[in-house]
């Protein structure tokens, strides 16, 4: 099967909606869904699941955004299964009624390929009945492994879909192997629903499609498709603990999920941080630059709170003993009390967002401007006018922790009440310029379009643009993927961007998923208009 090429952060997550779309038909069943994820491999970062009616399919059916991700090759693969096992009259009975899962899987390097998962009615018997009804239009080859028939129907451009069934239970794929490691689940009784999902809640049920993601798969999954060791882009998700199920909300030509994300609530890390903070507005996205390729933004509404949980996980990490060393080190050098001084003035927001050009930004809001430069001041060499240089390392991640990691010794400047800081004067001096200019991606015509159907209010923010993406994703991307993510058979250009918003609620997240094609705006704005930015 046609690999699937998936470009970073998250884009990736439109291939899943895209696919499943296209195989049709399949059961209700004597085995709940609980029992199909225990077939789905571990490793599987996406598993889509859709409701296999006549509804779904009117609602669908002009849905061209599926091409554009999928590629033409896997649409026409996809349709070609389709007309077997659903096309087919005599077997419709057999899938009727059902869930459809798809799991997405990276097999060798730089491919992913999608497992079929369905229930059987249970008036069918897949040996006799199923099996009887291909052979009558097609040339079933049957073959073994661990003692689990496999069937095997070839098409024409040399594809091989291969299926078997197991206790009512179909799973197919185009990857020999990927349907291995299904049948080495059964056969080491290594059977267990990796997702801890209750897909069978009656928000899932009344949902005609669910997408459901394991976050801390989905860094092996992206980094299948690098030839870089641990890249950098796919970093924070490390940090990611948690599974989530999302429902499709219908958008003409855009995908937009909305449910859960559960985390794992015994897991130290980032990510759970935020769960005792209220969500709130995102006032960033106001002022950054319309060269924006990606941004991470965090909202805290007691950030003294957050500050004592992020001590406590550093600790946890090993990291604080470390960093408490540079804070006494500050402290003495100055005279100083850095906590005392610092906590009051920090406000509720803070982040991160990388230029199309590679640079990342720090941005942090402050609730008393005059008192935090004066601060800062005390800690700093001025270097301009408008800016200065951190004398000591570790400051940021002190306070804010992993997203700001990589700021140890920053230059920063003062913008109105926010406080902005990069490792490089170039980088700092063209976001001032911008800001000076008013060239905000928030005022582009697209990102107007775009923002309308995201919540503005949250705890964790997540952006990719992907026209300003170009140079970062040809960077992580290997020779191979690059080459097939840029080829004809897909259109990944009309692809406007991807966001992932998190709320936090007790012990989960609302989250809110979405990803459109370029919006048909009328009258652009040329002269800021992000989408001008060349980096081919």
């Amino acid at each position: 099967m046609k690999k699937i090429i998936v470009i970073i952060s998250i884009l990736f997550l439109g291939i899943i909606g895209v696919t499943w779309l296209y195989f049709n038909n399949l059961s209700s069943s004597e085995f709940s869904n609980d029992k199909i994820f225990s077939l789905v491999p571990n490793d599987a970062a996406i598993v889509f699941e859709y409701k296999n009616e006549t509804t779904f399919y009117d609602i669908f059916k002009d849905f061209n955004l599926f091409n554009d991700i999928l590629g033409k090759e896997i649409v026409s693969h996809l349709g070609a299964v389709k007309q077997i096992f659903v096309g087919n009259q005599k077997l419709m009975p057999a899938f009727a009624g059902s869930d459809v899962y798809f799991a997405l899987n990276q097999t060798e390097k730089n491919n992913a390929h999608l497992l079929l998962l369905a229930n059987l009615a249970k008036n069918i018997d897949a040996e006799t009945d199923v099996i009887n009804i291909l052979k009558d239009k097609y040339k079933v080859y049957v073959s073994n492994y661990r003692d689990e028939k496999i069937y095997k129907i070839a098409f024409s451009n040399q594809s091989k879909f291969r299926f078997f069934v197991h206790k009512s239970i179909f799973v197919g794929s185009f990857d020999s192997l990927l349907l291995n490691k299904s049948i080495n689940l059964i056969k080491d009784k290594n059977i267990e629903n990796q997702f801890k999902i209750n897909n069978n809640s009656v928000r899932n049920k009344n949902s005609i499609a669910n997408l459901y993601l394991s976050f801390d798969k989905l860094p092996a999954f992206f980094n299948n498709f690098s030839n870089r060791k641990n890249p950098e882009e796919t970093f924070s998700l490390k940090n990611i603990k948690a599974t989530a199920s999302l429902n499709i909300n219908y958008q003409s030509n855009a995908f937009m999920f909305s449910g859960i994300t559960n985390p794992q609530l015994n897991n130290d890390n980032y990510f759970n941080l935020f769960l005792s903070q209220q969500p709130g507005v995102n006032t960033l996205i106001k002022i950054i630059p319309f060269d924006v390729a990606n941004y991470s933004f965090y909202y805290t509404s007691n950030y003294k709170d957050f500050k004592t949980k992020l001590q406590q996980l550093q600790v946890d990490q090993k990291k604080w003993d470390k960093l408490k060393n540079q804070l006494d080190i500050v402290s003495k050098k100055h005279a100083v009390n850095l906590d005392k001084e610092l906590i009051p003035v920090i406000g509720k927001e803070f982040g991160v967002f990388q230029l199309a050009y590679g640079d990342k930004i720090g941005i942090v809001k402050t609730n008393n401007t005059n008192r935090l430069r004066f601060l800062l001041s005390t800690i700093s060499s001025e270097i301009t006018e408008n800016i200065s240089h951190f004398d000591d390392s570790y400051i940021l991640e002190v306070y804010f922790g992993q997203p700001f990691e990589n700021f140890k010794r920053p230059y920063f400047a003062f913008i109105e009440n926010h406080l902005i800081f990069a490792n490089n004067t170039t980088a700092l001096n063209r976001f001032l310029k911008n800001y000076k200019n008013q060239t905000f991606l928030s005022r582009t015509d697209k990102h107007l379009a775009f923002q309308q159907y995201l919540s503005n209010q949250g705890n964790i923010f997540f952006f990719v643009h992907n026209s300003n993406s170009k140079a970062l994703i040809k960077s992580f991307l290997s020779g191979t993927s690059y080459s097939d993510f840029k080829s004809d058979k897909f259109n990944w250009k009309d692809i406007y961007g991807f966001a992932i918003q998190f709320s936090a609620d007790k012990d989960k997240y609302f989250t809110n998923m979405y990803m459109n094609k370029m919006p048909q705006t009328g009258n652009k704005l040329p002269s800021v208009d992000s989408l001008l930015i060349n980096t081919n």
